[in-house]
């Protein structure tokens, strides 16, 4: 009886084992199943606008999934929506810095784009423009979104000499960095030209002056502590206009060369009404006539000075 009870025993953990996975293969089959009637019922996007950029739309976005997902995206099979190919090619986007792409419970498929950020627009001397991002890569520029940071203009790629022309751009790219670091430099400069010899010239959004920054290497620090205090302690007294070059490529101190004064054009010009009771020649008859009375026999007239 007790052999009989074991076999017994046996066979019912076989049986149970065997509903088990009985059960496990149709509810996984039947979740198959539901899984391919579930359709995809809306498309969210969320671009980081709060950021100040504006180079992608919603529009261009929603647009992008459903050329990927071979037609409209909703209504779609979940299943048959590729997520991660959506996410590599929004990623290939040369705006798009980060992009995630998911599907909630809800079966809303969720787009999350972080644009790339730029610090310095670019615009060289045969009109090729493109912005230099926080991580030094270029973006192209957007027909329909200017971003307002600081522009470098000149010989910039000039594609003569390509160890020159890296060596301008990864300068640039320090130079523009520090300036989004520093606020009251940023505040204060309005663009950059790059010189022939791959040197810089700034020139500031007040005042009429050049500041000659020469190379944007290890020295930028030093170079615009030297700024901030000339204009805090000298130009700040003397007035913007007292100088039209500032030099910073000296250590240890800043050379200045002084504007130009400008002669008054009309200094001298006086209005006819003005003049005219000071060359009147009867005022002078009578003072003439004045000094014989008043002179004396043997005593010369006072010298006249021109």
């Amino acid at each position: 009886m007790k052999k009989f009870w074991n076999i017994f025993k046996k066979v019912m953990l076989v049986l149970s084992a065997t509903a088990v996975v009985v059960v496990f293969v149709f509810t996984l089959t039947s979740a198959v199943r539901h899984q391919r009637t579930l359709v995809c019922s809306s498309i969210q996007v969320r671009i980081d606008y709060e950021s100040g950029m504006s180079f992608l739309t919603t529009d261009e976005i929603v647009s992008r999934i459903n050329f990927l997902a071979d037609g409209e995206a909703v209504s779609k099979p979940l299943p048959a929506l590729d997520l991660r190919a959506i996410e590599r090619d929004l990623l290939r986007d040369p705006y798009v810095d980060k992009a995630k792409i998911y599907i909630d419970h809800a079966r809303v498929l969720h787009a999350e784009i972080i644009q790339k950020q730029p610090i310095m627009r670019v615009m060289n001397n045969d009109g090729v423009g493109f912005y230099i991002s926080d991580k030094g890569d270029k973006i192209p520029l957007c027909p329909t979104f200017t971003a307002h940071v600081p522009v470098a203009i000149g010989d910039v790629e000039t594609h003569e000499n390509s160890i020159r022309d890296s060596t301008v751009l990864s300068q640039l790219f320090a130079l523009a960095k520090y300036m989004g670091q520093d606020t009251l430099i940023g505040a204060l400069i309005d663009h950059a030209y790059v010189l022939p010899d791959g040197q810089f010239e700034l020139y500031p959004k007040f005042g009429y002056h050049a500041i000659e920054f020469g190379r944007a290497d290890e020295t930028i620090k030093e170079k615009f502590e030297k700024l901030k205090v000339f204009y805090k302690e000298g130009l700040a007294k003397v007035g913007w206009d007292k100088y039209k070059v500032i030099n910073l490529k000296y250590q240890g101190q800043v050379v200045c060369q002084k504007a130009e004064e400008e002669k008054p054009e009309k200094a001298s010009n006086k209005k006819p009404e003005e003049e005219k009771p000071e060359k009147t020649e009867k005022p002078a008859k009578k003072k003439q006539a004045e000094g014989d009375k008043a002179e004396k026999p043997g005593k010369k007239k006072p010298k006249e000075n021109n």
